[in-house]
């Protein structure tokens, strides 16, 4: 039989297990507290930390409103009470309507054409008012703009005339689109500067050719650079032959223009007059008129000088000519063959 001894640090542990065994196998007796009847219980000191933790009520918080919606709201009732004041109220009813710049068409007719209507001057419709009055024959373009408390102003660049026709004493202003208008009597200094035609014609009034209108003020503008003085007047005789009377007393005669054809020639027609300046004294003439009928042959004859007819048109292009230019009414020509024949010139821009 072996017999182990034991060391001391394992008998203490052996020891140790079986008291612990002992303590852990024995009945448990439930404690009991008693206290006297007259002791009071005092509530215990340690907090628990896994017990239930009572709910406090947290503190209500107090609303506060944000003022921008005060202000916003204060806001917006202020416009709109001042958008209702200013529609109703009489200080901003349209009361006066302003025209600038005409000078053919009479003020009053361009607000009679505008026809504002009598409302509060926020609800007028500028861009309604000038499409009535681009309308107008006369009228390029027009502004409308509204002047507080109660004003309208229209301003209107009105068409400029290209030819002014006289016919007896009146005179009638074409413009570009083929609008036509009397000349006011009160503005007829101001529209002498435009190239005149002297409508003879016999008849009723006969319109004038679109395509002529355009032609003769062109001819009129370039006239100067290319024969050296200005259209004095256009003349369409009662026989139906047209001249281009010029400054200097002498005429260009052109012939019938009463058909699309003639007019289409016309240019032609002033290439071999401009062809004929290195033989003819065009600015101090010694010769009446230039007939271009037939420009393989074109005449030459006459006396210079401008008909009182020419001269009463009244154009400022031709206020410097001298009373010892003014000669007696000359009939038209006979077509004449010229001293020394020319051969036709070929076409060139004038």
């Amino acid at each position: 039989m072996t017999v182990v001894v034991a060391d001391p640090q394992s008998e203490r542990r052996v020891r140790a297990r079986a008291q612990a065994t002992a303590i852990l196998d024995a009945p448990r007796v439930p404690r009991r507290y008693t206290r006297p009847q007259d002791a009071e219980l005092d509530a215990p000191r340690r907090r628990r930390r896994h017990g239930p933790r009572p709910r406090v009520a947290a503190p209500r918080a107090i609303r506060v409103r944000h003022p921008r919606r005060v202000i916003a709201a204060a806001v917006l009732l202020t416009e709109v009470t001042v958008l209702v004041l200013a529609l109703v109220l009489p200080a901003f009813q349209v009361r006066s309507v302003t025209v600038d710049g005409t000078r053919l068409l009479d003020a009053r007719s361009v607000v009679r054409a505008a026809a504002v209507p009598h409302q509060s001057i926020f609800m007028v419709d500028a861009d309604t008012v000038r499409a009535r009055l681009v309308g107008l024959p006369w009228v390029a373009s027009v502004s409308v703009v509204t002047e507080l408390p109660d004003g309208v102003r229209i301003s209107v660049v009105e068409r400029a005339p290209l030819i002014r026709v006289r016919r007896g004493i009146a005179d009638l202003l074409i413009a570009g689109n083929g609008a036509t208008m009397k000349a006011p009597a009160s503005t007829v200094r101001q529209w002498s500067a435009v190239p005149a035609l002297i409508d003879d014609r016999p008849g009723s009034a006969k319109p004038v050719p679109g395509s002529l209108v355009q032609l003769l003020a062109t001819v009129a503008q370039r006239f100067p650079a290319v024969f050296g003085g200005s259209v004095a007047a256009f003349e369409w005789g009662s026989d139906g032959v047209f001249a281009i009377w010029s400054s200097a007393g002498w005429r260009a005669v052109l012939g019938h223009l009463g058909t699309a054809d003639a007019i289409a020639a016309l240019p032609a027609q002033l290439a071999a007059l401009a062809a004929l300046r290195g033989e003819l004294d065009l600015q101090h003439p010694a010769f009446g008129y230039v007939d271009l009928d037939n420009v393989a042959t074109p005449s030459i004859g006459g006396i210079p000088g401008l008909p009182p007819e020419v001269l009463s048109v009244g154009s400022a292009a031709h206020a410097r000519i001298t009373s010892s230019a003014v000669a007696p009414p000359v009939a038209t020509p006979t077509p004449q063959p010229s001293p020394s024949p020319l051969a036709t010139p070929p076409p060139t821009s004038h």
